[in-house]
């Protein structure tokens, strides 16, 4: 893999020849290690200056939010799958469709033997639908034809 340089070194280098391994070496060294700040200020605007807290704005109040969904474990870096989608994509996947209520997790079921026994008792089919004889482009085709 040829790297081309956007300006020549002294030593009138215009272009760097590796290997993609070489190359991902070099990359890999850029990246900085878990928990490091990057970016370091001084002067007045550093963790230690005693004039820190002059020029620095105060912090807003936090809003007291209703029926907000519980936060993560405190202390840890574990969030809840309900708590991510909320933050992702606006909304509230534990609230009930129906009455709006707050739903649970009732089980956890692994086994496949467990998993029928829970679909039959709620009224689900336990077994796969049949396969349709004909691919799905052949039924696409005609208007009339049925799977």
């Amino acid at each position: 893999m040829r790297i081309i340089l956007k300006r020549a070194y002294s030593d009138g280098t215009v272009a760097v020849d590796m290997d993609p391994l070489s190359l991902l070496c070099r990359l890999a060294t850029s990246v900085p290690p878990p928990r490091l700040h990057t970016v370091r200020y001084a002067g007045v605007l550093a963790a230690g200056s005693q004039w820190r807290a002059r020029i620095t704005p105060e912090p807003p109040e936090p809003e007291e939010v209703e029926d907000a969904p519980a936060r993560g474990w405190p202390g840890g870096g574990y969030r809840p799958w309900a708590e991510l989608l909320a933050r992702s994509f606006a909304m509230d996947v534990v609230s009930c469709p129906s009455c709006g209520g707050r739903m649970r997790l009732v089980a956890l079921l692994e086994q496949p033997a467990r998993i029928a026994r829970y679909l039959a008792v709620v009224g689900e089919a336990t077994e796969l639908p049949r396969r349709s004889p004909k691919p799905w482009s052949a039924v696409l085709e005609k208007p009339g034809a049925s799977p």
